[in-house]
């Protein structure tokens, strides 16, 4: 694991926060502490149940002495902010395809999981962060694209759409830039968009 692949204010949050209800980390920063390949801010938790009145109360008990606001707060989500830490805890009505991991007592998503889930948000419309993501798990070997699309399709069924997720994939031109902070080789767009056109080339859908 990489825990410094978070930001310290996220590394001293995670052990208080992960172990609530039955939510799992997934997203970008349970990703960072598998792979150490860029430094993640935010906390993304997910559970197939919907969220319980009573979830609020319990985060900010545990952050209780720190200074947390409530963005959104619903039956399908919970935003808070506490300090430059954005922590979501949201409502995923979808089957998890893998067993979750256990970190020093924190549920994750693993990395195959975490792949699918990326390329599901591509195909709605990720953010750069996603792409880099995605980026990395294909460079490094740790999946292949056509595993990602079949393991999507097994997770979302009809809400998944290869086809979509592959031209998102090679269109960067909207994706608004983010500063990212590369724990590895940076890398931009062009490069991105260049390797993932080589690996799409191969596919057959």
């Amino acid at each position: 694991m990489h825990p410094e692949a978070l930001a310290e204010s996220a590394r001293i949050l995670l052990p208080r926060l992960g172990g609530i209800d039955n939510f799992y980390l997934a997203g970008g920063s349970a990703l960072a502490l598998q792979i150490g390949h860029r430094l993640s801010e935010d906390l993304d938790f997910f559970s197939d149940s919907k969220i319980k009145k009573t979830l609020l109360p319990k985060i900010e008990k545990i952050l209780e002495g720190g200074t947390a606001r409530t963005g959104v707060n619903n039956s399908g989500e919970l935003t808070l902010v506490s300090g430059s830490i954005k922590i979501t805890f949201l409502h995923y009505p979808f089957p998890l395809l893998f067993p979750l991991l256990n970190y020093k007592g924190i549920r994750l998503a693993n990395i195959r999981e975490i792949a699918c889930m990326k390329a599901y948000t591509i195909g709605r419309r990720g953010s750069f962060k996603d792409y880099v993501d995605i980026y990395f798990v294909l460079k490094e070997g740790l999946e292949k694209i056509e595993n990602i699309i079949a393991d999507a399709r097994r997770k979302y069924t009809e809400a998944f759409d290869a086809r979509l997720f592959l031209e998102q994939l090679l269109y960067l031109e909207d994706i608004q830039d983010m500063e990212i902070k590369f724990l590895k080789s940076r890398i931009g767009r062009e490069e991105i968009k260049n390797f993932f056109q080589k690996k799409i080339k191969a596919i057959k859908l």
